[in-house]
């Protein structure tokens, strides 16, 4: 690198955006796609360029290789499903009814499925609009530029690969008290798996073999994770149908204990809403989906609806068939079949989460090499996470991300992992809720940066209000301050709409052209109150933890600003001459029109 280039050089831009996706056809596999993307003209897609002009290229030109679109609705919902019925259902049914909430975990599990659902429709609409891979890092990018993509990323890495970990870490607990009600804890073998509580080589074990099969592809993985999904369904229903059986009404009483409170209930809320982490896996191989437009939505909807059915339904068995007191934080069911008598349905239940959870290791840390290449293809990530090998796989990034979450898997216990996983998720979605605002309602010509500093003051509303509502409620400054928040973000959203109007076409000022058919998208309802509901819903939930956690998660995103600033900034395509340029070059090169050296130094640039 040339040493007179500094750090922070006078052009460098922290929140160049990214081109939005062309309008016309994602749905065709075929390498000869035309593309169009919009860009400034200068080269450098800045945040207050207005003026764009149209570039094709062919994607077999501009890239050697590139992901293929072949998963199908049927593969999305159950890569939906098989990711987040998991360790939700299997373990914090049972943890959140035992330690937060009582009967009321039902009221817990309701609340996380409205914040998820409310994200979820935000989702379903970009998702259809910009069908990249990336998920809330590519919504990110397009709508408020490269540092709150970062940011985003750095987000949804701790949802994949940490979720993974935490799911690999649970089975490994549940199949060693399993192996020990089955042969007893003398055995030899259960004392060496016994060697310490920090350390599980089982854990080791299925996170390990999760890799090699992901390493291998996801054309592979795909077939194994659609049948385990199916089997996981199954076994959720059994569980569900017997439960209900076995119910006994006293159990339901008293509905909210004493003890927990509507604190309990919130609180439950934020650690229940890990059990919703698989919609968003749906967006981030948004880049191998086939027909986009529709079946990213559809997915979606689908797999929200059909969780949210089973968890409350299973969590109104689980509480119905034995006192809150009784429930085991561990392994909720196959216990609570135990006691009612019923140790056929409790073998079944133990031996279906033992060998259904594993799928959900594989299923959920197959977004993070996804998400590594679109991080990497704008040079936000070293080029080493973007070489897709002859086989058309992401080995090498997969086999780094591998490496950190067999790690994690091995030595962290899975009560460390999930409130920060939870926070992580919470923050992404609220970046999601954000970016459609943004892309619907811009700040105006004469105030460039209106809609985004509105944003920006209305999500530190929302945490402010949910923090002096939690946690400083019984004084009357907490209930003065509160309310001044909360009116703060009213403020926010009548500014918004009265200064920053919405425009006629996603993303940009102008009309459409005529040949543009706006109606085969989904649009999201009550813009733009609903992303701000959600917002404010999922900030307040991150404001349940105590306040060193959320200092901590905090203390997180300023890790994320920080690995920008003296990294990906100088690295990124979007500062080091733009889309159009990395084409340009990429596609002259191709025909031998510039020499190799001139190639590898763009390269290196971006």
């Amino acid at each position: 690198m040339n040493p007179s280039r500094k750090l922070l050089r006078k052009d460098s831009n922290l929140f160049v955006k990214k081109p939005l996706p062309p309008d016309e056809d994602f749905d065709s596999a075929s390498e000869t796609t035309s593309i169009r993307n919009k860009v400034p003209t200068n080269g450098r897609n800045s945040t207050s360029s207005q003026t764009y002009e149209t570039f094709d290229c062919d994607s077999s030109v501009t890239s050697s290789k590139s992901l293929e679109r072949h998963m199908s609705l049927t593969d999305l919902v159950l890569v939906g499903i098989g990711s987040t019925i998991g360790s939700g259902l299997f373990v914090l049914c049972g943890l959140v009814a035992n330690q937060y909430a009582g009967p009321a975990s039902i009221l817990s599990w309701v609340i996380s499925g409205i914040a998820a659902l409310v994200s979820g429709t935000c989702y379903a609409e970009l998702s259809s609009r910009i069908p990249l891979s990336g998920s809330a890092y590519a919504y990110t990018f397009v709508a408020m530029g490269e540092l709150p993509a970062v940011i985003a990323a750095a987000c949804l890495s701790i949802e994949y690969v940490a979720a993974a970990s935490a799911v690999a870490r649970s089975w490994g607990d549940k199949l060693q008290q399993w192996l020990v009600d089955e042969v007893g804890s003398e055995n030899f073998f259960i004392k060496l798996l016994d060697i310490d509580n920090s350390f599980s080589p089982l854990a080791f074990l299925v996170s390990s073999v999760s890799v090699i099969l992901l390493m291998n592809g996801i054309e592979g993985s795909k077939s194994v994770t659609n049948f385990f999904t199916k089997l996981k369904v199954c076994v959720v229903m059994f569980m569900i149908i017997v439960g209900l059986s076995l119910i006994r009404p006293a159990n339901f009483t008293p509905f909210i204990p004493e003890s927990f409170g509507a604190t309990g209930i919130f609180r439950g809320a934020t650690a229940t809403f890990f059990g919703y982490l698989g919609y968003d896996e749906i967006a981030c191989l948004g880049g191998e989906a086939e027909n986009p437009k529709k079946n990213l939505p559809k997915a979606i909807f689908l797999t929200l609806g059909s969780i949210t059915s089973l968890y409350i339904l299973a969590t109104i068995a689980l509480v119905g068939m034995l006192p809150y007191d009784e429930i085991s934080a561990v392994s909720g069911f196959p216990e609570a079949f135990r006691s009612r008598g019923s140790a056929n349905a409790a073998e079944i239940a133990a031996l279906g989460e033992i060998i259904c959870l594993p799928i959900v290791v594989l299923i959920t840390v197959m977004a993070q090499p996804r998400l590594q290449y679109a991080l990497a293809k704008d040079g936000l990530l070293p080029p080493i996470f973007s070489e897709i090998d002859e086989k058309g796989n992401l080995t090498k990034g997969t086999l780094i991300c591998g490496i950190v979450m067999v790690l994690i898997a091995t030595f962290i216990p899975f009560t460390h992992l999930n409130d920060m996983i939870s926070c992580a998720v919470l923050t992404a979605l609220s970046l999601t809720d954000t970016s459609l605002i943004l892309l619907w309602y811009p700040s105006p010509k004469d105030q460039p940066a209106l809609s985004e500093s509105v944003m920006t003051t209305f999500h530190a509303s929302a945490l402010l209000t949910g923090i002096a509502l939690s946690h400083f409620a019984a004084s009357l400054n907490g209930k003065i301050f509160g309310a001044i928040f909360f009116l703060s973000m009213i403020v926010c959203m009548v500014i918004l709409v009265w200064r920053c109007p919405r425009v006629q076409t996603f993303g940009i000022r102008h009309p459409p052209s005529p040949a543009t058919d706006q109606s085969e998208y989904f649009v999201t309802p009550f813009m733009p109150m609903l992303p701000c509901f959600g917002i404010f819903v999922n900030w307040y939930l991150i404001s349940q933890l105590e306040l060193a956690g959320i200092m901590l998660h905090l203390g997180f995103l300023a890790l994320a600003v920080f690995y920008y600033i003296f990294y990906a900034l100088e690295h990124s395509v979007g500062n080091n001459g733009g889309w159009v340029e990395r084409a340009r070059v990429e596609s002259i090169a191709s025909f031998g029109a510039i020499s190799q050296e001139e190639t590898e130094h763009f390269q290196h640039l971006s």
